[in-house]
């Protein structure tokens, strides 16, 4: 089956599901200069490098199983360094990005087997790319997971319905070489967090529906906690915004956005 994986050579050797896909943008820093009077004049700046979309989905047993799954990964290429992107498509063509930086992701289960993600990496523009490698196996499944969407913080229900997406949030900016192809990656990443974004319906009977979200915030507080459902616990994260639907009705759907430290 077609899929895709990432390889540091340092530890981050991950495959990123099945059906992976990249899409570059190819981009340059050229220099525009407008004399006073006169047409601009267009000189190269030297550099160069992709931007690439890679999309990447996996089955798995069931919602805790795949949101687990999700948040693994993504915790691997947080940690991650310049590597070897490799994806195949459905016709077994095979192609590889070297010195690749993973800069961000975001994942959803649909379904509640199906994990879909989406992958921002970079890469230097260079004549050549490394060959093939091998796509490691997906993970077996996680124990003690479940589809019963039990989302709590600190103890605290996240109202009903619940679903949650998981993002990798990361900067690693290449340092373009003047006067010549490619770009460097040799700045060392920073900012790299994880975030939760459980989103539900709240239900406030005979309470002000204002005062219900509130006293939400207030009772998870501005402290780590766990954030636990589907039999998983992501420990040690802290709410970062809780963003409820405009209504009048006594229900709403609210958003409880979380960020965990790498």
């Amino acid at each position: 089956m077609p899929g895709g994986y990432f390889n540091d050579g340092n530890g981050t050797d991950v495959e990123l599901g099945q059906h992976a896909f990249a899409t570059p943008t190819a981009y340059r820093r050229n220099v525009v200069r407008e004399p006073y009077g006169l047409p601009a004049r267009v000189m190269d700046g030297g550099g160069g490098g992709l931007d690439m979309e890679v999309t990447g989905q996996r089955v798995r047993e069931n919602l805790g199983d795949a949101e687990r799954y999700i948040y693994e990964l993504f915790r691997a290429l947080a940690a991650s360094g310049p590597g070897e992107l490799g994806v195949e498509d459905n016709r077994i063509f095979r192609q590889v990005f070297g010195d690749s930086v993973c800069v961000g992701a975001t994942g959803e289960v649909k379904a509640f087997k199906f994990a879909d993600m989406r992958f921002s990496f970079l890469s230097p523009e260079k004549s050549s790319e490394p060959g093939w490698g091998t796509i490691p196996s997906q993970p077996s499944p996680y124990a003690g997971t479940s589809t019963a969407q039990d989302y709590a913080a600190g103890g605290v229900t996240l109202g009903i319905g619940v679903a949650m997406r998981i993002e990798l949030v990361r900067s690693w900016p290449l340092r373009e070489i003047p006067r010549a192809r490619g770009t460097r990656t040799s700045e060392p990443h920073r900012a790299g967090h994880i975030r939760l974004i459980v989103a539900a319906e709240a239900l406030a009977n005979a309470v002000h529906l204002a005062t219900y979200l509130e006293n939400l915030a207030r009772q998870i507080g501005p402290r780590q906690v766990d954030l636990t459902g589907n039999g998983n616990t992501f420990a040690g994260v802290v709410l970062d915004s809780l963003r409820p639907a405009h209504t009048d009705r006594k229900v709403t759907s609210f958003e409880a956005e979380f960020v965990k430290e790498i």
